[in-house]
């Protein structure tokens, strides 16, 4: 059965729940040995440090942004917080890119396909935005999977949608 799935914006008060998601090893554990530069990212686990200092810096410059850039959690019914999904403009590519994380506990049951398919709908919604992508390398089948269950067709090392498929 598919997940009832919303896309909520964080609050400040909803950011202990992201503090905590980007702390958790298994969760991020696909995140691990990432050539990622940013002061708070530990290589060996993928897990990100979100400290309370940083929340309203975050805010500031993921939502009330679009087009350029959006965050959400994803809100199951009858669960709560299950992950959260994004989408931003890469300047070195001009494209519009998507990202999803779900927590470990909530893998498998459709949840990150169901987010896609929401983060997606929301970025093609915007008129400035007619196609989106989500990096998905051919070595990372479970990415790949998850996109072309949403719709999406692979496109170099990249999956992409674009707003004709809506």
């Amino acid at each position: 059965m598919k997940p009832k799935l919303t896309l909520h914006v964080p609050t400040l008060r909803d950011m202990p729940y992201r503090q905590r998601l980007l702390s958790q090893t298994e969760t991020m554990s696909y995140n691990a040995h990432r050539p990622y530069d940013a002061p708070n990212y530990d290589p060996e686990t993928g897990c990100i440090d979100f400290p309370m200092a940083d929340w309203r810096f975050w805010r500031d410059v993921w939502l009330r942004r679009e087009p350029e850039r959006y965050s959400a959690y994803l809100l199951e019914e009858g669960a709560g917080f299950v992950g959260e999904v994004c989408y931003y403009a890469d300047w070195d590519t001009g494209r519009t890119m998507l990202g999803v994380l779900v927590e470990a506990e909530h893998r498998g049951r459709g949840v990150g396909t169901e987010g896609l398919r929401l983060i997606a709908a929301r970025a093609l919604g915007r008129p400035e935005i007619d196609k989106v992508y989500v990096d998905a390398p051919s070595r990372d089948g479970i990415v790949a999977r998850m996109c072309a269950s949403a719709g999406f067709a692979r496109e170099g090392s990249c999956m992409a949608l674009s707003g004709a498929a809506k």
